[in-house]
């Protein structure tokens, strides 16, 4: 096990010191015990938020959690969050507690939260406070919801993509009960907030192990993004919008409602066109490499179809040209003969030429060309 950093000691001593329970929680005790870097730190803690406050007087504070208790404390320039120990009531929407108050219990504060190895705490000495079989579970390599998976998804939805997320982060897997509940449970994600969907997908599809999850639990996607079983064995791709169009079924209009840019969206609709060329037709493999996303396009294919193109791309770049590329202008194109409003028509007739291998982009070649030759 790693240890704890210098700063995140300072805190739960400076805690002690005034006689409070203070414990590293969640996230940051999984990644320990993992050996894993971490680079954030939530403490909990029987002291009110006043207290915090009272206690870290001296230390830079920020208080954009204050709405749950959080005092954000600066320790040697690391961001430490000290959150009292909680209870929250009944949930609303399926994602919010409608009340939340302090707890002087900190099994009342771990019991509230999702998964047995994110509810392991450690004191200042490193030792392990494990109220919920967390480091058997972690041992095991296995997701378990704390308590009823069922409670734990209807008080909040957002949790079944956690769930699946820290399955392909860590590459575990979901314990039986957490995955019937979460196949069960999957109209939840109704209830969560796309901007909310979209950051946990991102965090799936950047994964290794992104196409196991959406084999296993496909019909949770499909509540929100139309995707197809995947027919490869991929494991992944280097960018999601890479794993997005490999998935979705159609050229998508469901980017937008999860938030995707313009950009985005266009992009993921030029990759899933690409899916679809024979890459070893020269005219399909020039004609989709002619575009300003040429190296995105060109890694996408690489890795969608688990082979190096460089070398048959080296050999046809020089006929990889988009209709800015042209070494023609409309003057030239003019003094064939051609009317202004035809320029567009002669241009994309030469494109397609070179498209075709045909002829060379080269001002020499396209005037020989025009000079020779008629376009209807």
């Amino acid at each position: 096990m790693k240890k704890l950093n210098k700063s995140a000691l300072i805190a739960l001593q400076a805690l002690n010191d005034k006689g409070y329970q203070a414990f590293v929680v969640g996230g940051a005790v999984r990644d320990l015990l993992l050996n894993k870097d971490v680079y954030d730190y939530d403490i909990t803690t029987n002291a009110d938020p006043n207290a915090i406050k009272m206690v870290f007087e001296d230390y830079t504070k920020y208080e954009a959690g204050i709405k749950y208790g959080t005092v954000t404390v600066l320790i040697d320039r690391d961001k430490i969050d000290i959150t009292p120990y909680r209870k929250e009531d009944k949930y609303r929407d399926h994602r919010h507690p409608e009340l939340i108050s302090f707890s002087s219990e900190l099994k009342e504060d771990l019991s509230r939260r999702d998964f047995t190895i994110n509810a392991m705490c450690l004191d200042k000495d490193s030792n392990i406070i494990d109220m919920f079989g967390g480091t058997e579970d972690l041992k095991n390599r296995l997701i378990r919801c704390i308590g009823d998976p069922d409670k734990r998804f209807d008080e909040d939805g957002l949790r079944i993509l956690r769930a699946i997320r820290f399955m392909t982060k860590l590459d575990f897997s979901i314990e039986d009960r957490t995955s019937i509940s979460i196949h069960k449970n999957r109209d939840l994600l109704n209830y969560i907030s796309e901007e909310r969907k979209r950051e946990e997908l991102l965090r799936i599809l950047s994964s290794r192990q992104a196409f196991k999850a959406i084999r296993e639990y496909l019909d949770v996607f499909n509540t929100f993004m139309p995707f197809d079983v995947p027919k490869r064995k991929i494991n992944n791709f280097s960018e999601p919008l890479y794993a997005l169009a490999y998935l979705l079924k159609d050229k998508d209009t469901d980017l937008k409602k999860l938030k995707y840019s313009k950009n985005e969206i266009h992009l993921v609709n030029i990759f899933k066109e690409a899916s679809n060329i024979d890459i070893n037709n020269d005219f399909e493999f020039i004609e989709t490499l002619s575009s300003i996303y040429q190296k995105q396009i060109l890694t996408y294919l690489e890795e969608y179809h688990r082979k190096d193109l460089k070398e048959r791309f080296g050999k046809l770049k020089r006929y990889m040209v988009t209709f800015r590329e042209l070494k023609i202008t409309g003057e030239e194109i003019v003094f064939y003969g051609y009317a202004k409003s035809e320029i567009s028509k002669v241009k994309h007739k030469l494109l397609d030429l070179i498209h075709h291998k045909k002829i060379n982009n080269t001002s020499y070649a396209l005037n020989k060309y025009l000079k020779e030759n008629v376009v209807e």
